[in-house]
Parts: structure tokens; sequence; C-alpha cells
């Protein structure tokens, strides 16, 4: 295990089983207040604060230029602001709003995502932060808002073909949210990212003021920085974007930069309900490298699964006695 230790060990987090389990029980969960999901979600990561989180290769970012900034700032918790920073390392800065469509799979969850996020400053730490205002997905998801969520999607496409195209057609299930676009990584050249986004801002990840009820929590990722250094950036005559009907009241018509990460990321995510508060990338290369696989408390499905049961199996029985009632009513 000592080669290619961090990503196996990474992969090993992951148990299908288990992650069919956990998407098995969350149907009868969403029976459940959201207050009382949350308390559960909050309880688990006491125990287990980790999960693995693995991106699967070629996930896409059409990176826009945000015009409305005044409207951005809006959809962000009272703790963050719009800040201008760089995508890509040369250029100048711009207030960005980026949709990531990945595959992934999790030690909570597997499947498709597609996330819409603004570039902000967490006013507290200052660190840049990614803000995720609003996502789609066809697989199970967590946010405060909504609480243990089930997929939202009527058709959910992430994909690639034989000639080198990535391929992405997402449309939100009984609304007008879509997303469709193709690109050929054929044509990509490897370009540097900036630093300060893609590393930093993966120490701090938020949820939008509407999903967090407006909270300042954020979560962070370790990883190796090399997960994030390079990209291919698509040029202009090789993607096409079909439809994107997402916020195009804010954005500038056209994305400034495609990208594709040819490659799977591996990361060490804090728990739904948990933080590491990480401030720097030093403190988070120093957590990364201490880390002990064999002892250290990851996210273990199993004890969200025995939760949930306990959970369903009393939402089972005051379900049989209200049935009960009405009988005898």
């Amino acid at each position: 295990m000592k080669k290619f230790g961090f990503t196996k060990n990474v992969e090993k987090l992951v148990d299908p089983i288990n992650v069919g389990s956990i998407h098995f029980l969350q149907q009868f969960l969403t029976m459940l207040p959201t207050t009382y999901q949350n308390k559960i979600i909050e309880k688990n990561a006491d125990k287990t604060p980790h999960m693995g989180f693995v991106v699967e290769p070629y996930s896409s970012f059409l990176c826009y230029v945000v015009e409305d900034v005044e409207k951005a700032n809006s959809l962000l918790p009272d703790n963050f602001e719009m800040v201008k920073s760089n995508v890509i390392t040369d250029e100048e800065p711009e207030y960005y709003a980026l949709f990531g469509s990945f595959n992934v799979h999790t030690s909570a969850f597997w499947g498709q995502r597609m996330e819409f996020y603004l570039v902000a400053r967490d006013k507290t730490t200052g660190l840049l932060t990614w803000i995720i205002v609003d996502y789609d997905t066809n697989t199970i998801s967590y946010d405060k808002k909504g609480g243990l969520i089930s997929p939202t999607t009527e058709r959910s496409i992430i994909t690639t073909d034989f000639d080198g195209n990535v391929i992405v057609d997402i449309k939100r299930a009984n609304a007008h949210n879509e997303l469709v676009y193709d690109c050929n990584i054929t044509k990509g050249v490897m370009t540097k990212m900036a630093d300060e986004l893609w590393l930093y801002g993966n120490l701090s990840i938020g949820y939008g003021k509407e999903l967090s009820h407006n909270s300042p929590d954020v979560f962070s990722l370790k990883f190796d920085p090399k997960e994030v250094e390079q990209a291919l950036k698509i040029p202009k005559n090789n993607y096409t974007i079909d439809v994107n009907n997402w916020y195009s009241d804010m954005l500038n018509t056209e994305p400034k930069h495609v990208l594709v990460f040819p490659y799977a990321q591996h990361m060490l995510s804090d728990s739904p309900g948990t933080s590491s508060l990480l401030k720097d990338v030093e403190t988070m290369l120093a957590a990364k490298d201490a880390i002990n696989f064999e002892k250290m408390n990851v996210y273990n499905p199993k004890e969200t699964t025995n939760l949930m049961k306990k959970s369903s199996l009393a939402l089972f029985f005051i379900i049989i006695g209200l049935i009960i009632a009405l009988i005898l009513k």
C-alpha cells in the first residue's frame, strides 16, 4: 500500500455495498422532518468526521464572468462576499461563477453531480471559498435546507466517447433548469490552475444562503496539490454549449474558460456536519500526511445505516399506529 498510498486508501473508504444500503434507506428517512434528518447527520459526523471522496476522470468546468455582482452577493450567506480571482495563472482577476459537472463515488453516495459555484471571500478567515449556490444530481445528497435529498434530475448524462468528447446533458425534474454542452479534449491544452482558487478554495467550501439557512459553516478537503495543479483548457472552437439557462441574467453569455481534469482526483472530505477549519495549504498537508487510515475514525456507512434503521423503524411504528387509529375511528 505504500506506493500510491493515499490514493488507494481513499478508494478503500468507498464500499459499494454500504453506499447502496444508504441509498436504499435514504428514501425512508425523507419521511422524517428535515430537522431530525440534520440531527442524524450531525450525530454521525461526531463519530466519523471524514469520508472518501473520488471525482472520476473527465470532470469539467464552465467558468463564467459574473456581470451582476450585486445579485451574486445576494445568493451568498452574510459571512461571505464576492471577490475577484484567477481561474488560471496567467489572467486578470474577475468575479467568477463556475459550473462543475462530474461523476463521483464517495463513502456516502455514488453518481453524478452538477454544482453551481460562486467564488467568494470568507469575511472571518479571509480564505477564498467555493460557495455551492445550487446543484442537480441523479443520486442522493445532503444540505441543511432539504436534509437527505433524493435525486433531482429528470435527465443526467455525464460521459465521454471514443472521439474524445466530454458530453454533459442535465435537466432538473419538473423545472426549467437545464445544462447541455460538449467539448473535445483532444484539442485541450494542459494549463496551470491558479493556486488560490484551486488549492486554498478547496480548504473552504460552503453552501449558498438558501441551502445553508444563511450559515457561515464551511468544510475542507485534504488532497495532494497536484490533484488540482493542471487541467485541459479547451479552445473556443472545440466546445459547444447547446443550453444553459442557469442564472443567465447574472452571467456573461459565454464562458471565459472551459476546463477538463483528465484524471481521477482522490480527496478526504470532512463529513457533512463537521469541519477541519484548515487555514492554509501547509496545515492541510501536515494533516494529510499525519492521517493513519488504519486507526482514524473515517466516515462509516454502517454507523449511518444503524441510525437510519432505528429512525426508519420508529417511523414505521408511527405510521402503523396512525393507520390503526384511522381504522378504529
